[in-house]
């Protein structure tokens, strides 16, 4: 609940600076962005979501996409934003819990980095790279040499301990 309160708010925020800029009549212009967040609380992940950002779990070698774009596809080569923070007056955020295990992986990623690099890739940059860091400068770098022209970012989580889930009730 807390999250999705400070979602609405940074979302009216974002959408009352469009609303005051040149941009006010375009809706992928101005003070809009996507959002893919990951709250870890006990054995729970909270994943709120709203736009073309993702996140992905890989466990046990096997990778899933969590979230689902909101995008529309015009054809093969246009496409634009359904859903985005700033976009509208309220926003429309996905939420969705999971339960962790240890092992699990999480990538967040903007389409700069998940249009131009596929998972395959990202497991390899994992496994090879000396921590999750450089795994994540090696997924960008790749991006880029692919010719990524959007931002690039790419956050790498991976679960390595949980609490006792009956510790907790």
């Amino acid at each position: 609940t807390a999250a999705l309160h400070v979602l609405s708010s940074t979302n009216a925020c974002l959408h009352a600076q469009t609303r005051r800029s040149e941009h006010r009549f375009d809706r992928e212009r101005g003070y809009v962005c996507t959002f893919s967040g990951l709250i870890l609380k006990s054995t729970t992940a909270h994943l709120f979501h709203v736009g073309d950002a993702r996140i992905h779990r890989l466990r046990a070698g096997r990778s899933e996409l969590l979230t689902e774009d909101h995008r529309v596809r015009v054809s093969a080569e246009e496409s634009y934003l359904a859903r985005a923070l700033g976009m509208d007056r309220r926003v429309d955020a996905d939420y969705r819990a999971l339960a962790l295990e240890r092992g699990d992986l999480f990538m967040l990623s903007t389409d700069g980095v998940h249009d131009h690099v596929d998972m395959g890739f990202v497991a390899s940059a994992i496994a090879a790279a000396d921590g999750l860091d450089a795994a994540a400068r090696a997924i960008v770098d790749e991006a880029l040499r692919r010719g990524s022209p959007d931002n690039l970012t790419v956050q790498l989580v991976e679960i390595t301990a949980l609490p006792d889930a009956r510790a907790h009730g």
